[in-house]
């Protein structure tokens, strides 16, 4: 009678389990704070805030935390009862260690891109529920059923919020990192210096100022980009001198 009561008792504590771990994401070598930084749980996912602040429920003993920040070591925090419910995370910055290294001034976007997205495959190929998760044709009894069709409510409500959700805001942000990543490819400093002979903060003034959009860059071909480039730096040379008169 004693052993069924211990495991009574044993069993109420594992099911009531739960605990909510708050904390701060920090960079090791500099302290500087990381925003973004992707936190997870077994059963909860959270990011890290603009001052790397982040809270996250745990929900069951010997939990773990993992941190997943691009250009990071990967951190895994255990979770015992023991452990306080106010953290602080330290990443390590994510070497690669080469026997030759060749330093060059270019990065293979392509291989770049791929490798973000794969780090972050969940991320990029999340979506909002379509029509067909949302209403199921069914004979079977459901929730809201009627002539034959059931109403999903938790997907209905995620497609309702998906656009107010972390996970899409973190998935346009790795999006908008992507398609930067892809301008400055094509409209780069040593392209536009060998064009234009600009430097120092002319150059910056100029690339910022006359920078492409996505939209815009993806239907040039090189020749129209130096074309681009070509035309802007007349402008661009016309405007500043008329500023100086």
């Amino acid at each position: 009678m004693r052993c069924l009561l211990i495991l009574f008792i044993a069993c109420i504590g594992v099911c009531s389990y739960g605990q909510t771990i708050s904390g701060i994401v920090t960079d090791k070598k500099t302290g500087q704070t990381i925003t973004g930084a992707w936190i997870t749980s077994s059963k909860a996912t959270t990011i890290s805030g603009l001052l790397g602040e982040f809270t996250i429920n745990v929900v069951k003993p010997a939990d773990t935390v993992r941190i997943k920040m691009q250009g990071y070591k990967l951190y895994v925090l255990p979770i015992a009862p023991s452990v306080n419910k106010n953290v602080h995370i330290a990443l390590d910055q994510a070497v690669i260690e080469l026997n030759e290294v060749y330093v060059t001034a270019k990065r293979n976007r392509l291989k770049d891109s791929l490798n973000n997205r794969k780090m972050f495959a969940r991320e990029f190929n999340s979506s909002a529920p379509k029509l067909k998760d949302i209403i199921v044709v069914s004979r079977n009894p459901g929730p809201l059923q009627a002539a034959g069709i059931t109403i999903v409510p938790s997907q209905f409500i995620r497609a309702l919020t998906y656009k107010h959700s972390k996970e899409y805001k973190f998935k346009k942000v790795l999006i908008r990192d992507e398609q930067n990543r892809y301008i400055d490819s094509k409209f780069g400093e040593e392209l536009v210096t060998q064009l234009t002979s600009l430097k120092n903060d002319s150059l910056l003034n100029f690339m910022d100022q006359y920078r492409p959009c996505i939209d815009q860059i993806k239907k040039m071909t090189d020749y129209d980009i130096r074309a681009y480039i070509k035309a802007s730096i007349s402008k661009f040379r016309s405007d500043t001198l008329h500023q100086t008169k």
